[in-house]
């Protein structure tokens, strides 16, 4: 089995800038883009080059949308989606979250060297025999339980009546003269 993201996200402590404006902010959202590409397992330098070009180019896409929010998340969620949307493409996934979980954990699990050449588009070999390969579920199986209707009982209903019972008690009054049912669904 091969290593996986939670070994090398213990990297990602450093704070995140607060704005988009300046070419500090630039270099600290690259360092950070560069850091979490190699906890998701980039290891080699002209693959990352790639890839953070690509997520650098969709954050300052958002910014000119005025989308952008917090720098360095977005350039999290975008790194997300490249690897989703590589995902999908390599698979030919239509809307199957299960199936691109299942691809997510294969990937990233560490079971399929090599897998990052692909992603950043610098190998033609098509890995999604291998992805498939792996197998695995994402999900427990579905399983649907039936319940029991449940009648309700109201506390507080209750509780009235028993003290409008007391009260009368107290006035002398007797009987159940306007007994309420309990509801039921």
């Amino acid at each position: 089995m091969g290593s996986g993201v939670i070994d090398r996200l213990d990297v990602l402590d450093a704070p995140a800038p607060a704005s988009w404006s300046t070419p500090e902010d630039h270099a600290v959202v690259d360092r950070r883009v560069r850091r979490y590409l190699n906890a998701l397992g980039v290891q080699d330098p002209h693959e990352t080059e790639v890839l953070v070009r690509r997520v650098i180019e969709r954050v300052e896409f958002r910014a000119t949308l005025g989308q952008l929010g917090e720098p360095l998340e977005v350039a999290i969620e975008e790194t997300h989606r490249l690897l989703d949307r590589w995902l999908i493409a390599e698979l030919g996934l239509d809307a199957e979250p299960d199936q691109l979980s299942a691809a997510r954990a294969a990937v990233l699990g560490g079971h399929l060297p090599g897998w990052t050449r692909r992603w950043a588009g610098l190998s033609e070999v098509s890995l999604a025999e291998s992805i498939r390969a792996v197998r695995f579920q994402a999900v427990p199986e579905r399983a649907p339980l039936n319940m029991e209707p449940n009648p309700i009982r109201l506390c507080c209903h209750r509780l009235m009546r028993r003290l409008l019972a007391r009260v009368g008690r107290w006035l002398g009054i007797s009987g159940r003269r306007h007994a309420v049912p309990e509801v039921h669904p």
